[in-house]
């Protein structure tokens, strides 16, 4: 039986509909809970949490991110939103039980954030939400979704990484011109991988908020996303595009990294905006 167990890191990196995805594959492996496959009780989701979530090998309890008690409080709605969970009806005292709906029954992990069924369907709606996506972004989106579609794995991959890298480059380029400071600029000349203009993107975040007032949500999300997301990205365009070894891509993490786009892309979008206006 497989454990899933996320360490403090990963606890930071992984996002609410990751999450919610993983905490449902766990539900759906414990329930009806006359299986018997888990010492704990395995329609608890404290249990899961603190059992198996927070649990490393041997038995040791991870230490737990700040943020991860929010965002497992989250994905838990989520599941409940989707019809997919319920209060367990043998447990009516306490809502932290819960059993799969007719449609959890029914549903697979990696049903619950469906992909828009064609990339020209998924950039329309990121377009139609957030504003105009960058031409070259825009190609190597579609090419990862295309090909992730046709399982050309490593293909899909290194176009996913290729386009969080020219939205950090161009968004690291606008951060730059609009705050108009020496030292900004000196620092911005001094980027030379992507991981660079990512942290000169975080380093100036308060700057714009300083700068736009009233936006801090939004910044707060642009932090969250260039520490997770982006990161990911990059890591595994680096992993698909360095041929030193043939990569053994995840098509289920590779597919879960996909459906996070939209929100990553609306964020950056939804920056680059506030700083041409």
């Amino acid at each position: 039986m497989e454990i899933y167990t996320l360490d403090t890191e990963t606890q930071g990196k992984i996002s609410v509909e990751e999450l919610a995805s993983l905490i449902f594959k766990i539900l759906k492996r414990n329930l009806p809970a006359t299986k018997g496959i888990v010492s704990y009780s395995p329609s608890s989701l404290s249990s899961i949490k603190a059992f198996e979530l927070l649990r490393g090998p041997g038995g040791r309890e991870e230490k737990i991110h700040p943020g991860f008690e929010k965002k497992f409080a989250q994905a838990v709605q989520i599941l409940r939103d989707k019809g997919l969970i319920m209060q367990d009806h043998t447990q009516s005292h306490s809502a932290e039980f819960v059993e799969l709906t007719d449609k959890g029954e029914k549903t697979e992990p990696e049903q619950i954030f469906p992909l828009v069924g064609s990339s020209d369907e998924l950039i329309s709606k990121i377009e139609s939400t957030a504003g105009p996506l960058d031409r070259v972004a825009k190609i190597y989106l579609k090419e990862a979704m295309d090909t992730f579609k046709s399982d050309f794995l490593i293909s899909s991959a290194f176009c996913l990484g290729a386009m969080s890298e020219r939205c950090v480059l161009q968004l690291a380029k606008e951060i730059e011109a609009d705050l108009s400071n020496p030292e900004v600029s000196r620092d911005y000349s001094r980027c030379g991988s992507v991981k660079h203009y990512a942290n000169f993107i975080a380093d100036n975040l308060n700057r714009l908020r300083s700068k736009y007032p009233g936006n801090d949500a939004l910044f707060r999300d642009l932090d969250t996303k260039i520490n997770t997301l982006a990161n990911y990205y990059r890591l595994t365009r680096n992993e698909a595009g360095h041929p030193d070894f043939v990569p053994n891509i995840d098509r289920p993490e590779l597919e879960l990294a996909l459906k996070t786009v939209p929100k990553y892309l609306e964020t950056i979008l939804r920056v680059m905006k506030l700083l041409v206006t």
